[in-house]
């Protein structure tokens, strides 16, 4: 069995991948896959499990105070990232990947990001003092987010691919990690994300009691990324005409 569940584990991973991904979430994810796979059970099925679990494991982040809400809340948004591995594994594994798959799995995400923020902001709020100064930060990064994972969206359309004369971008974290390595600011921009990945840093935040910090950072991090989409916009379709070639001068 443990032959299996290592042969999986290096069959279904991806190209590009975070060290968070390598060496903790897929090796607990391959397990799981293992069982899976040997059953009817489809990954878009796990995806929408996962967005079960995270849903409760926020549920719990906000409404139950103290200690046993932060760490069952917590618990309950890893498990739900490990699922969201299991997801893709199972599907690589099967040959069951599929365009649909992996925007259903990007959706989820979207859904999963509102309610992080959402539960950060009422705990925030309900059980850490914060007022409401907490709900006003919660507010302004649901604002952020939306606007960045639009600019993503947007980004990663076959029209905007076709009119800048550039590669059409995928979904996924790996491969966006992999663009990032080519660029001069790869290493803050591999810090960004990291932040922005955060099954990865959340825990951190939640052992040392500040929730508030990462609710902070998650914010910067995603407001600096629509910023330099922005930008990229502006200079790639925010051009002038360019002058009639038949007109006379």
């Amino acid at each position: 069995m443990f032959a299996e569940i290592r042969r999986i584990y290096s069959q279904s991973l991806k190209p590009a991948d975070s060290l968070f991904n390598l060496y903790l979430a897929r090796p607990l994810a391959a397990p799981i896959v293992a069982v899976l796979a040997r059953t009817p059970i489809t990954p878009n099925q796990v995806t929408l499990f996962s967005m079960v679990i995270a849903t409760a494991g926020c549920a719990l982040l906000a409404a139950m105070p103290g200690f046993w809400g932060l760490v069952l809340g917590i618990v309950g948004i890893e498990l739900a990232y490990i699922f969201d591995c299991v997801d893709g594994q199972l599907a690589r594994l099967t040959g069951r990947t599929s365009p649909v798959g992996g925007e259903l799995d990007f959706l989820m995400d979207e859904f999963k990001a509102y309610l992080l923020v959402g539960a950060l902001a009422l705990r925030w709020y309900w059980h850490d003092g914060g007022g409401v100064h907490a709900l006003y930060a919660g507010l302004a990064t649901l604002i952020v987010i939306g606007w960045a994972l639009a600019s993503t969206r947007f980004l990663r359309t076959p029209e905007y691919a076709q009119a800048t004369g550039t590669t059409r971008q995928r979904h996924g974290a790996a491969a966006a990690a992999a663009r990032s390595r080519s660029t001069p600011l790869w290493p803050l921009e591999m810090l960004a994300r990291l932040i922005s990945q955060y099954p990865a840093t959340l825990p951190i935040f939640a052992i040392v009691d500040r929730l508030d910090i990462f609710l902070y950072a998650y914010a910067a991090v995603h407001l600096l990324y629509v910023g330099r989409t922005a930008l990229i916009v502006l200079l790639r379709l925010g051009r002038f005409a360019p002058p009639d070639a038949g007109s006379s001068p």
